[in-house]
């Protein structure tokens, strides 16, 4: 299994468009990390587990589902080092 790193990002965001973001990714199993660091202002974090996808496949969902929020959102979609995962 992958687990991939997805930001969402937005020009001049509120916390509403964040809100609905949630309310889009989570019925497809996108989790929001608690490690923002700060920056929920611009962008927010999720984490998203696969057996089948590609990362592309990832970028295009993220991509899309986000678009529903809002237009022209920044999709950034990183799989994670194993290493990672077990701490």
């Amino acid at each position: 299994m992958t687990t991939y790193r997805v930001r969402v990002g937005f020009h001049n965001p509120t916390g509403l468009t964040f809100r609905q973001l949630d309310e889009v990714l989570e019925p497809l199993r996108f989790w929001r990390t608690e490690s923002c660091g700060g920056n929920f202002r611009y962008y927010m974090e999720y984490e998203y587990q696969t057996e089948v996808r590609s990362i592309c496949d990832v970028c295009e969902l993220a991509y899309s589902q986000a678009c529903k929020v809002r237009k022209c959102p920044l999709i950034l979609v990183e799989a994670k080092p194993h290493k990672e995962l077990r701490e």
